[in-house]
């Protein structure tokens, strides 16, 4: 029998209600839909296909990418191509708007991704984009060792339990990696290391990176939420209760939206 890929249900039910709420946000900055007129939107790193499923069910027409090592791949809710993570399979001036979540921070080529995504999107369409901030960045050093701290009483709870009653014990590391991610909070992009994420997190990197990639970046707005990269929680954090906290501690993520500077091109 093959092995379920599927990430921890309790972390994808958690994940579920942040995605939507954090969609929700995004969706104010979305163009309009008008009668005879589809708008075209293409969703990178679509993961499970959530967001893309519901901004379908609004009536805008989209296409949706991923990774083949999507670690969502088995848990699909909407049609997803997939592709190598750099190079959209898609004509020019294609889509009237651009959408990621939690994705361009794990982009190596990010200059070759930003391009073609400059590329693929239509003259005054946009481009709109989560990405985690530098609150979320620090916050979740601390959240790892409560998530330590959970994983541990779990399995000691199982050493007095039989299987039934134990539920869901933390499985034991299997390598050298997965022993130093158990330890310690490892960084969860691909710059810099756990510290210095606080960085390649800001709004100075990405605003510099946007434009040096010919966007025009006309908002960038909190997401009104907190939540960290340590999954410290889970589910026991309602979405009004992360909303209140994100208002002291810091929205964890951050939207930018923004438009091709056309006249760099001209």
């Amino acid at each position: 029998m093959k092995k379920s890929t599927l990430p921890n249900q309790t972390h994808m039910q958690s994940l579920k209600h942040v995605r939507k709420h954090e969609l929700d946000s995004a969706l104010e900055y979305f163009p309009q839909l008008s009668s005879g007129q589809p708008c075209r939107v293409l969703e990178l790193g679509a993961g499970t296909g959530q967001q893309a499923r519901h901004i379908s069910d609004l009536g805008y027409k989209v296409s949706a990418l991923d990774l083949p090592s999507s670690s969502y791949k088995d848990a699909r809710q909407f049609h997803i191509d997939e592709y190598d993570g750099e190079n959209l399979p898609f004509a020019d001036e294609t889509y009237d708007v651009i959408f990621s979540s939690n994705v361009l921070e794990h982009v190596v080529s990010i200059d070759k991704l930003l391009s073609e995504t400059y590329r693929t999107l239509k003259p005054g369409g946009m481009a709109i984009h989560l990405i985690p901030s530098p609150a979320c960045r620090l916050w979740s050093i601390l959240a790892h060792y409560i998530w330590l701290m959970r994983r541990v009483t779990s399995r000691l709870m199982a050493l007095t339990q039989n299987a039934a009653e134990a539920g869901d014990v933390p499985r034991t590391p299997q390598s050298r990696r997965e022993w130093l991610g158990t330890l310690f909070p490892l960084r969860h992009g691909e710059r810099g290391n756990t510290l210095t994420e606080t960085y390649y997190f800001s709004k100075i990197y990405w605003l510099g990176k946007f434009r040096s990639n010919n966007f025009n970046v006309h908002t960038v707005s909190g997401n009104g939420l907190f939540y960290t990269m340590a999954n410290a929680t889970g589910a026991k954090l309602s979405i009004n209760c992360r909303k209140a906290l994100s208002r002291t501690l810091g929205s964890s993520c951050l939207i930018y939206v923004m438009t091709k500077n056309e006249s760099s091109h001209a």
